[in-house]
C-alpha cells in the first residue's frame, strides 16, 4: 500500500459502492481538472467488464488498453500510455477491445498493481468497477486514500458502508495472512457468510483480539493508516450532506476508520449535455456548478502538500464535512439566484411578447379604421 502523504506522486482509486453514482464522470473530470492545473496526470480505466472512461473523456476506444496488456503477458503499462487532446493528461483504456477478462486471476491483478506502482506521474487516477469483490478492494487498497463516490440516497449510502466494510475486512485479511490462526478464522467467516446476511464487524474484531491480543492492538494501528474520502454526487440541496454525516459516524463506530469529505457535487443538466456532445464536463461547461465543484476537489488535492492530510482551517469549521457544508450552502444560493434570474428573464420576455402583440393588434385596428373611413 502506498501511503500517499509520504509519496511524491499520488495514486487515487475512485470507487462506488454501486453503479450509477457517477464514479466514472468524477474520475475523468477530476483527472482533467488536475491536468488543467499543470499536474502530470494519468487516468486508468480499471472498470473491467464495463470500461467507459474513454466515453466520458470524449475519446474513441481504438487503442491498446488493460485488456491487451493482460492478454500479451509482457510489456509494461507505461508502454500503453496514450496522449489525450488535453495538456498534461494521459490515459490507459480498459478492456472493451479484449472481452472476457472481467474475472481477474491473482497473477493478472498483481501484474497490474505492480505496473501502476512504476508510473511516475504526479497523479494517477484509477476508475474502478462497481461493487466490492476482491479485485476492486485490492485496487482500492493500492493506496491509503481512495475516493468513494456516493449519492444521498439511502441505498447508495448503505452500499458505501458495505463497500468500506469489505475494504477493511480485506485489509485485515491481507495484513495478517501469515498469522495461521487469525487467517483461518477470517476464512471461516467468509465461508460461513450467507448471501444477504449482515457481517457484525465489531464481533469479528473482538474474536481476533481473543485469538491474539497483540494482533488486536496492531489492527487499531493499521486501521489508522486508512484515510478514505467521500464525495457526494448528484446532490439536490445542502441537506443531502446529512446522510453522508451519518455514514461517517457509522464507519467510525462500526469499522474504526475515520473518513473525510472531499466535497459535494450538485446535480447539473450540463452533465448529460456534455455526455451527449462527447465533451468532458469541465471543458463543455467550465462555469457550471458541477464543473466547479469537481475543480474545487482537485484544488484541495493540489494545495495539500501531504495529501490526504488536508490543511483545514479549524478556526472556521470543525472538519472536512463542515467545510463541505459551507461550500454546499454557497453553491445552493448561487443555483437559486440563477433560477430567480432565469424566471425574471422569462417574465420579461413574456411581457415583451405581450407588448409586441398588443402593438400589432393596435396597428391592425388602426389599419381597419383607415380602410373603413375610405369606403364611407
Amino acid at each position: 500500500m502506498v501511503i500517499n502523504e509520504n509519496a511524491s506522486r499520488k495514486i487515487i482509486p475512485v470507487a462506488g459502492g454501486k453503479g450509477g453514482v457517477g464514479k466514472t464522470l468524477v474520475s475523468a473530470n477530476l483527472a482533467l481538472a488536475l491536468a488543467k492545473h499543470g499536474k502530470d496526470t494519468v487516468a486508468i480505466d480499471l472498470d473491467l467488464g464495463g470500461s467507459n472512461l474513454h466515453t466520458v473523456l470524449g475519446m474513441r476506444n481504438t487503442r491498446m488498453g488493460i485488456g491487451n496488456f493482460l492478454s500479451s503477458r509482457r510489456g509494461a503499462l507505461k508502454d500503453i500510455l496514450h496522449e489525450t487532446p488535453y495538456d498534461n493528461l494521459k490515459y490507459i483504456p480498459g478492456d472493451v477491445l479484449v472481452p472476457g477478462i472481467a474475472d481477474l486471476q491473482f497473477s493478472q491483478k498483481k501484474r497490474i498493481l505492480d505496473n501502476i506502482l512504476k508510473l511516475t506521474e504526479d497523479y494517477i487516477i484509477l476508475d474502478l468497477g462497481p461493487g466490492s469483490n476482491n479485485a476492486v478492494t485490492d485496487f482500492f487498497l493500492i493506496s491509503n486514500s481512495g475516493f468513494i463516490v456516493t449519492s444521498s440516497q439511502t441505498s447508495s449510502i448503505l452500499n458505501t458502508y458495505g463497500f468500506m466494510r469489505n475494504v477493511v475486512f480485506r485489509f485485515i485479511q491481507r495484513a495478517f495472512s501469515s498469522h495461521r490462526e487469525v487467517s483461518r478464522y477470517l476464512k471461516s467467516v467468509m465461508k460461513e457468510k450467507k448471501p444477504g446476511s449482515g457481517m457484525d464487524f465489531s464481533e469479528i474484531l473482538k474474536k481476533i483480539r481473543r485469538i491474539d491480543r497483540r494482533v488486536g492492538e496492531k489492527i487499531d494501528k493499521y486501521l489508522s493508516v486508512l484515510q478514505p474520502k467521500i464525495i457526494v454526487n448528484m446532490a439536490k440541496s445542502p441537506e443531502d450532506l446529512e446522510m453522508a454525516l451519518k455514514l461517517k459516524d457509522l464507519i467510525l463506530s462500526g469499522l474504526g476508520v475515520h473518513v473525510e469529505c472531499m466535497g459535494m457535487i450538485y446535480f447539473d443538466d450540463t452533465v448529460n449535455q456534455s455526455l451527449d456532445e462527447g465533451i468532458p464536463l469541465i471543458k463543455f461547461a467550465e462555469g457550471s456548478v458541477a464543473s466547479r465543484d469537481i475543480e474545487r476537489i482537485a484544488l484541495k488535492m493540489i494545495q495539500s502538500e501531504k495529501f490526504p492530510i488536508m490543511p483545514l482551517d479549524l478556526d472556521y469549521y470543525k472538519d472536512s464535512f463542515e467545510l463541505t457544508q459551507i461550500e454546499a450552502v454557497n453553491d445552493y444560493q448561487e443555483i437559486e439566484s440563477s433560477r430567480s434570474s432565469e424566471e425574471e428573464i422569462n417574465v420579461g420576455d413574456l411581457l415583451t411578447v405581450i407588448s409586441a402583440q398588443q402593438k400589432q393588434i393596435n396597428d391592425l385596428k388602426n389599419h381597419i379604421r383607415m380602410l373603413t373611413m375610405k369606403n364611407i
